[in-house]
């Protein structure tokens, strides 16, 4: 199991481009298999910057969702509205604790 954050920063005036384009992605992806993790969030202090976490049950799983052709799409229009600052692959470790949003409460 490996785990990706991705940091990129929309380019001036594309946040809502940066939006949209990671909002079909995220719904793409939630019908593949080997990917229990896939969130995509904002920084609270600047809407601009974008932060993904992504975790992967295995590389087969990362290389079957980028041959996606949702991932091939978007990946290429991505770089147009958002530059990427950096990339961290993870080696996650001990037991994961993952609850939907909306199952508590």
């Amino acid at each position: 199991m490996h785990a990706f954050v991705t940091h990129m920063r929309a380019k001036e005036g594309k946040r809502d481009e940066v939006i949209a384009l990671t909002t079909v992605m995220l719904e793409k992806t939630q019908g593949e298999d080997g990917i229990p993790v896939y969130v995509f969030s904002t920084a609270a202090d600047d809407p601009d910057d974008f932060w993904f976490y992504d975790v992967y049950s295995s590389d087969e799983a990362r290389q079957a969702h980028e041959s996606t052709a949702e991932f091939a799409r978007t990946m290429p229009a991505l770089m147009q509205v958002a530059e990427l600052v950096s990339v961290t692959k993870l080696d996650p470790y001990g037991p994961m604790k993952i609850t939907p949003p909306g199952a508590i409460g």
